[in-house]
């Protein structure tokens, strides 16, 4: 059996950095958070999306019933 699974990462991004990490049909988001500048970041997600405007990334997951400020 084939293994399609990957890492996805980002490690001391130069700006904060938010991300949402989705299914592979990307109908659910199983991951957000941000990493700063001093972090990393790895999962074996494969959609995996990156934002550096907080507003956008927090209109996604609002969009997506997710509230990312409770």
């Amino acid at each position: 059996m084939e293994n399609n699974l990957r890492n996805t990462s980002l490690c001391y991004p130069t700006e904060t950095t938010f991300f949402i990490g989705w299914n592979d049909d990307r109908t659910e988001i199983y991951a957000y958070d941000s990493i700063s500048t001093k972090q990393c970041m790895e999962t074996k997600l494969n959609e995996v999306d990156f934002y550096t405007s907080e507003l956008e990334w927090a209109t996604i997951l609002i969009n997506n019933g997710i509230n990312p400020y409770e």
